[in-house]
């Protein structure tokens, strides 16, 4: 069977198939989670809480990015690639 003999919605079909198919692939977990990244951001954070007698807003999802980033290779390139609604 070649493309020709595919009508344009078989095709369109079967690329959202593959769209979907691909979006329910996991990331790439690492073999070991390297701690390094979300022990320093943890450990960064509190110091600066402490030095400002307040914490940054954003404190929380520094320390979510790192740990995702421990655990799987590339995570928000793969995220980022993902076609999902906001």
């Amino acid at each position: 069977m070649s493309l020709k003999d595919v009508s344009d919605e078989e095709l369109a079909a079967e690329i959202e198939r593959r769209r979907r198919e691909r979006n329910k692939a996991m990331p790439e977990k690492r073999a070991t989670p390297d701690w390094s990244g979300l022990l320093e951001t943890i450990d960064s954070g509190v110091k600066s809480a402490i030095e400002c007698e307040s914490e940054d807003g954003d404190f929380e999802h520094y320390v979510y990015e790192a740990a995702m980033e421990a655990v799987f290779v590339d995570y928000f390139e793969w995220r980022n690639s993902r076609e999902w609604d906001e």
